[in-house]
């Protein structure tokens, strides 16, 4: 599939140690591959079905069935629904390759099987036909303004932000199977701590219980053209929605690059739609940025939007703009640094602008990775390069820390806390994506302020 069209439908393929995890994640949580019935509802080119047919066959064949009963079982214990033609002819052309070339199967009597049928999985009205357990990896995408508009009436109970298609996928599954039916996805793991995932998190806890939820180790190279924190959902339909769930728990490991499988404790299920928190030693203290007497905000400037306004110089009218590399990773804030990244390091603005802060702060870079040393790198922006300048602009990826009392500890002591290890884990422990936002950093947990 070519890329745009990939990146289009929010379609990464999957490896296949991811496959094998999810299968055996499934299987420990009741999942019997010789008996129940399952669905994928976004097959692509078979990576979980060839494998789940293997599995089912050979423990068939042990059991003593001939072809004609497994060409028979297999079309009723396995489906695949595809919005792709292509990738459904190819899925099928893999099913159909492994039962000849695996099994011994007559070709032409395997040539009747196919498994995966082109569908919309999320078309309202559909069926979803008989099926026990749902396993796969939804198409990852962020709905358009257009496009969320329309899915939102169906799915307002998930929708605290734009929508995305993972998601709606799970919102559906829990429809789609039975009482006490497992659903076991590849997620971004943006849905764990996001603001914007708030009812969705809800919602779920409300339907089903959270079994475990296992994070993926390598970051990149994982999917296709994708860079992407990923992670393992399992869940199992409750008897009757709840309407308000308890904090919980659920079971928690990481599988590692080589494939090896480390459990490392248990997920903390906020209830009321709050983050959901990874195992790891808890940050000391309970304070928040409220709690430090901060409130955070983006940087106003998308660059790319308003190159007009950028200038080298200095110049009446104009502000330095604090770029994200003016933050440098040992927590000190370097405004040539910045500047130089882009060669413009100044932007117009007006002088009563109410996006120009004025007083002393923190930048805190907006993007990070799991491959950096610290997940969080703050800086403080003095009080003297602000006043002699007049005030300052922060770009798109920074989020500007300002003082809302006058009693509020120095910019440079919350940088101090911002930047240490702890913190970064605390992060960690609840933030899925490489962007961090305002709400959750509002919210995470940092050591308390000094006295």
């Amino acid at each position: 599939m070519p890329r745009d069209r990939r990146k289009q439908l929010g379609a990464y393929f999957t490896p296949p140690h991811l496959v094998d995890h999810l299968v055996w994640r499934l299987q420990a949580c009741g999942m019997d591959l010789g008996r129940d019935r399952l669905r994928d509802p976004a097959a692509g080119g078979a990576a979980f079905l060839v494998p789940l047919a293997r599995l089912m066959i050979s423990e068939w064949r042990s059991a003593g069935a001939t072809d004609l009963e497994i060409l028979t079982r297999l079309p009723i214990r396995l489906l695949g629904s595809e919005i792709e033609p292509e990738l459904a002819i190819i899925a099928n052309a893999l099913l159909h390759r492994m039962l000849v070339k695996e099994f011994g199967i007559d070709a032409e009597k395997a040539a009747g099987i196919g498994l995966v049928q082109t569908d919309d999985s999320l078309a309202e009205g559909r069926t979803n036909g008989d099926v026990d357990h749902e396993i796969g990896n939804p198409p990852f995408l962020r709905l358009s303004r257009l496009d969320h508009a329309q899915a939102r009436p169906r799915f307002a109970d998930i929708s605290s932000g734009r929508l995305n298609l993972y998601a709606m996928f799970v919102r559906r599954a829990l429809e789609a199977v039975p009482v006490g039916g497992l659903v076991g996805y590849i997620l971004p793991a943006s849905f764990l701590g996001g603001p914007e995932f708030s009812l969705f998190r809800r919602r779920v806890l409300q339907l089903a219980e959270v079994l475990a939820i296992d994070m993926v180790e390598k970051r990149s190279d994982v999917f296709l053209d994708a860079i992407q924190d990923a992670c393992f959902l399992i869940l199992r339909r409750r008897r009757a929605p709840i309407d308000v769930a308890p904090p919980t728990l659920a079971r928690s490991g990481i599988l590692q690059r080589d494939g090896r499988f480390e459990v490392f404790g248990l997920v903390e299920l906020g209830a009321s739609g709050a983050p959901w928190r990874l195992p790891g030693e808890s940050c000391k203290g309970e304070a928040t940025l409220t709690d430090w007497g901060y409130r955070g905000s983006i940087g106003y400037l998308v660059a790319n939007r308003q190159a007009e306004r950028l200038h080298v110089e200095a110049g009446e009218g104009r502000f330095p703009l604090i770029w994200a590399k003016a933050v440098t990773t040992e927590g000190s804030f370097d405004f040539a640094r910045g500047a130089a990244f882009k060669d413009r390091g100044w932007v117009a603005a007006p002088p009563d602008a109410p996006y120009v802060v004025r007083q002393a702060c923190v930048a805190v870079q907006r993007t990070s990775s799991r491959g950096q040393n610290r997940r969080l790198n703050a800086a403080a922006i003095p009080e003297d390069f602000v006043h002699t300048h007049g005030g300052i602009v922060g770009e798109n990826h920074v989020i500007l820390l300002v003082p809302t009392r006058t009693d509020a500890p120095p910019p440079e002591e919350l940088a101090r806390a911002l930047n240490e290890q702890a913190a970064s884990e605390e992060l960690d422990r609840i933030c899925g994506s490489a962007s961090i936002s305002v709400r959750l950093l509002e919210s995470m947990r940092l050591r308390k302020p000094p006295t």
